[in-house]
């Protein structure tokens, strides 16, 4: 009966939601004929990277720190591969560290005075795990840490190649931002009214609420009130460590916003209730952002797990500072996505792993995008073993089936049903099989 009610509180939260969401963007639909993707032509006069959520532990032998430094490696590389070579800027939108203590900045600072170049700024903000070390206490010494190894000043209005880049920290108890506002507003104030018709590009640690995935569970009311203002501010922020390659880590509406993930880990929040979940295997991604002369911004995500871009996910924005002409509203990504569909002829393979573990692994469905989930029952003469609803492998770059842990199981025929969703909810298609665990 449990699972009966989390069921129907979901498909309403699921609504609410949606409506919500919707509400908070621009209105109408699209067609994938309308998707404008970055032209072959397209000339940057600034590249930066923006990422979150690394939760650095003090151990440079951590993945996550290995990630980190990977990162500057890679983009290098890239940029070395383009016409224009900078990398201008490495945005980190907070939660670098896993408590704020000392040996994690030291560790931070190892890595990017490794691996930085000259030409490239460090551009980071104070996130939540900052100050978890320093709560018990006073949470303002947080402060006092970051200005230490990091910025005297927690809050920055940097302009790199004529472009603004304004970063805005917790305030000193590291919880809320309302503190914070009068500030931020002053500084979009400045940069809009140099000229109301180019990016500001703008980043704090929690999203806005209601404009990206993660949004609804983990946003800041105070800096979307302020953002709202100025349709020209691209936003990047982390906390909630939901998929960045999700669509709805992208969202337009009074302003551009758009969710880092994490460095750590990918997750996401499949019903509203059971709370976050990892997404399977290791996963991990950043965003690299060009512009150009014009203000016309170019993002690409990069799959930092298996060190390559994502071969589909490429935004294009033009006319920021015009809301009607918006390309990316929750409205017109919902409208481009269809039901999932598995490869023809999908079948389900089982085995029995090492520790007795039965496994079971299936291709991916997709439709316009990539199935978010898929939720599996399995029964043995009416009776349900196993039923969960589990992250697909949209958080990798690369192409994988799915592979599902679930348990050990007595030996005997079990019945497998496996049902795709997208990441607007459209119930795709399914796959039914019998499995024979020996």
């Amino acid at each position: 009966m449990t699972n009966f009610f989390s069921q129907i509180i979901f498909k309403l939260l699921s609504v609410v939601f949606s409506v919500l969401f919707a509400f908070s963007g621009s209105i109408g639909g699209t067609t994938p004929e309308d998707v404008v993707h970055t032209p072959d032509d397209f000339t940057p006069v600034v590249r930066f990277v923006a990422c979150s959520d690394i939760h650095l532990n003090g151990d440079e032998t951590q993945q996550a720190a290995i990630r980190f430094a990977n990162l500057f490696t890679d983009m290098y590389e890239y940029a070395e591969s383009c016409e224009y070579k900078n990398l201008d800027a490495v945005i980190v939108a907070g939660d670098f560290t896993g408590g704020g203590a000392e040996k994690e900045y030291q560790i931070f600072n190892k890595i990017i005075n490794e691996n930085k170049k000259e030409e490239t700024q460090l551009l980071a903000v104070l996130g939540n795990h900052e100050f978890i070390d320093y709560r018990d206490v006073d949470a303002s010494v947080g402060y006092d840490v970051y200005r230490k190894y990091v910025n005297e000043d927690v809050d920055t209005d940097i302009v790199i190649n004529g472009y603004h880049f304004i970063g805005v920290s917790y305030d000193d108890n590291g919880k809320t931002f309302s503190g914070k506002t009068k500030w931020l507003d002053e500084r979009l104030a400045k940069a809009t009214a140099e000229d109301p018709d180019k990016p500001i590009f703008v980043y704090q640690h929690p999203h806005p609420a209601l404009t990206v995935y993660g949004s609804g569970n983990w946003g800041d009311i105070d800096t979307r009130a302020v953002l709202s203002k100025y349709p020209q501010v691209v936003n990047f922020s982390g906390h909630s460590h939901y998929s960045a390659s999700d669509p709805r880590s992208v969202w337009q509406g009074e302003f551009t916003a758009v969710g880092c993930g994490s460095l750590s880990a990918f997750m996401g929040n499949l019903n509203y209730i059971d709370g976050d979940k990892d997404a399977p295997g290791n996963s991990g991604g950043a965003w690299l952002v060009e512009c150009d002369a014009n203000g016309n911004v170019s993002m690409k995500l990069y799959d930092i797990e298996n060190r390559m871009f994502f071969p589909d996910i490429d935004y294009y924005f033009t006319d920021l500072s015009d809301t009607s002409k918006r390309t990316h509203s929750w409205q017109k990504q919902e409208s481009l996505d269809t039901a999932p569909e598995f490869p023809e002829n999908a079948t389900v393979t089982s085995y029995v792993d090492e520790n007795g573990d039965t496994i079971i692994t299936f291709p991916e469905a997709k439709g316009y995008y990539h199935a978010e989930n898929y939720k599996i029952t399995v029964t043995k003469k009416l009776k349900t073993v196993y039923e969960q609803t589990v992250i697909s492998e949209y958080v990798r770059a690369t192409d994988n089936d799915v592979s599902v842990n679930l348990g050990q199981l007595d030996a005997g025929e079990y019945k497998v049903k496996i049902v795709a969703y997208s990441p607007y909810a459209k119930k795709g298609e399914t796959i039914r099989q019998t499995i024979t665990v020996e």
